[in-house]
């Protein structure tokens, strides 16, 4: 069964516009042939018939505002028909149409050839074959922003989004009913120097489309030089200065209107979440079968900013004091999430990647504007030594183009590398047991929060300076008012069974993360409040066959890694 034009706009379909596009002109060449008594293949049925059922009002080749001519009627002045275009070139005007047409027969065809034409029609009527004769004929030189709008209308035909509500019941129940509305947050596009190229201003409209689409218009929070070139283009823009200042802008005014904030980069494409079950193991075969197996959800940044924030809401609910409690989401820091199937949903102690994140209302954590660059592990890093914990979604991607775009942060780094580097001390001056040297990128840092959570390295310094100490006295002699006198023999003690890692009297508290498996949660939902020395001493459970269990340190180390039990 063909699917109609509605299945298309929705996302139904499996085959995109550019696609359909190919499958459109193959078909004229086809219908061509055929008057001239001549078989050639064309595409599939299916995407043919989608391709041509596309209402031509709604291909991006249609002018997007009214003209003399009706792009119904387009044609040469011999007569020959024009096709509205499913494609639109960057530079072409907002009056001015795109479509396709064929060659005519010459005495040097052969039979199964013949070729099509891109043309361009003015408001007029008239047909044009290059650039150059359309610049002659408007007396000036046609540019990237002169086509902005229609690379805009461009990226909102091309989206092939899931439908919200159904991607919303990937939420739990006490998230959904978190879930806030749109207008609760407030949306930040953090951009500089964009405009300067074809494909930052390609960008800018994919990410405004994409806003637009989900009825937001979001603030462009740039360069003061580049202000009147955003707002030529139609974008709400405000002044927010170099890299920082304007991240700090962003969460400011977010504060002063009482809203979540989302930060985004402006050269993201596209945003997308995997639901699937977790691998069964973590090899790569594994990992990857469980990714292709997983449903892709393609969604707008509002979707994707609510969700998180819906994730935050929950899991703040959940903590006795909500200081203590997450106040940073984001997604997975990679275009592919597949080996994430190997770990859990939600990781609360990584790094959270600077493109696209949200922060809740009540943190007053800013980044640090001594930064240049990657001040998003720095940001990461204040939050979770301040309220323990981040949200970082495992199954949600971007499509960024990072290093490679034109302006922006970009512009910052040296080819020696020098300011990565002038970062990367800072970094690590400020977190030293968290951040270190990548192993295989040059000037890339890699963030692993320790497990006993003395990032500082303060109780461990602490440590080593008693242990030095204790290595200067001996012979059973301690000193004491300034003089080596005999030691007392302590009293015996009952032994703790608590590593060094943990506090005894620290107690636990459920995490943000569920896991799948009853037992485990009946365990979690026992544990709960008790002390780590209780837990790790006098605390039992049953396994998944019934069988008593004694708790062990073990059990308490993987609570904490999946994220089920955290420490208070």
């Amino acid at each position: 069964m063909v699917k109609k034009f509605a299945d298309i706009a929705k996302g139904k379909c499996k085959f995109g516009r550019r696609n359909m596009r190919n499958a459109m002109v193959m078909e004229m060449r086809r219908q061509e042939q055929l008057k001239r008594g001549t078989k050639v293949s064309g595409k599939g049925k299916q995407v043919t018939v989608a391709a041509q059922e596309v209402p031509i009002t709604q291909r991006a080749g249609h002018p997007l505002v009214k003209t003399n001519a009706k792009p119904a009627e387009w044609k040469t002045i011999p007569g020959k028909a024009i096709t509205v275009d499913l494609a639109r070139v960057p530079w072409l005007p907002d009056d001015w149409g795109q479509g396709v047409k064929m060659t005519n027969p010459i005495s040097r065809s052969r039979p199964g050839q013949g070729g099509t034409y891109t043309v361009w029609v003015a408001p007029c009527g008239r047909v044009f074959y290059h650039r150059y004769a359309m610049e002659e004929f408007l007396g000036r030189t046609l540019s990237v922003k002169d086509g902005f709008n229609g690379q805009r209308r461009l990226a909102q035909l091309q989206g092939k989004r899931t439908d919200e509500k159904k991607f919303f019941e990937i939420l739990t129940p006490a998230e959904r009913k978190r879930l806030p509305k749109a207008d609760e947050l407030h949306f930040c596009i953090v951009s500089a120097r964009r405009t300067e190229t074809a494909e930052g201003l390609q960008g800018i409209a994919q990410v405004q489309a994409l806003f637009q689409s989900a009825a937001v218009e979001p603030t462009w929070y740039v360069d003061e030089p580049s202000l009147d070139e955003y707002k030529k283009l139609g974008l709400k823009a405000v002044v927010g200065g170099k890299l920082c200042p304007a991240r700090n802008k962003c969460l400011v005014d977010a504060a002063r209107l009482g809203k979540a904030c989302v930060e985004v980069s402006d050269d993201i494409s596209r945003w997308e979440y995997y639901d699937g079950a977790q691998a069964k193991d973590g090899s790569d075969d594994a990992v990857n079968a469980a990714h292709a197996a997983a449903t892709c959800h393609i969604i707008t940044p509002v979707a994707a900013a609510r969700f998180l924030l819906a994730k935050l809401r929950a899991a703040q609910a959940l903590a006795p004091d909500k200081s203590k409690a997450p106040h940073l989401a984001g997604v997975y820091p990679l275009g592919s999430c597949s080996r994430a199937f190997g770990g859990p949903v939600i990781q609360n102690q990584h790094f959270i990647l600077g493109d696209f994140f949200v922060v809740d209302v009540g943190s007053k954590l800013r980044f640090d504007e001594e930064m240049t660059l990657k001040e998003d592990y720095d940001f990461t890093a204040q939050h979770i030594f301040t309220h323990g914990s981040v949200i970082r979604c495992t199954r949600m991607t971007i499509a960024a183009k990072h290093q490679t775009n034109a302006g922006g942060a970009c512009a910052i780094r040296d080819k020696k590398g020098l300011e990565e580097q002038r970062n990367i001390a800072i970094l690590k001056r400020k977190w030293p047991r968290a951040i270190r040297n990548h192993t295989k990128r040059k000037n890339e840092v890699m963030m692993q929060w320790p497990a006993d959570g003395d990032v500082l390295g303060t109780a461990r310094a602490a440590a080593a300076a008693e242990k030095e100490a204790s290595k200067k006295v001996g012979g059973g002699l301690v000193k004491k008012d300034g003089k080596l006198k005999a030691k007392l023999k302590p009293l015996k003690a009952k032994v703790s069974k608590v590593p060094a890692e943990f506090k005894p009297t620290a107690r636990v508290a459920k995490g943000g993360s569920a896991c799948k498996l009853p037992y485990i949660n009946a365990r979690v939902a026992a544990a709960s409040g008790k002390t780590v020395q209780y837990l790790l001493e006098e605390f039992f459970y049953k396994d998944g066959k019934g069988a008593q269990k004694k708790y062990g340190p073990a059990d308490l180390r993987y609570d904490i890694k999946r994220g089920t039990l955290r420490l208070r």
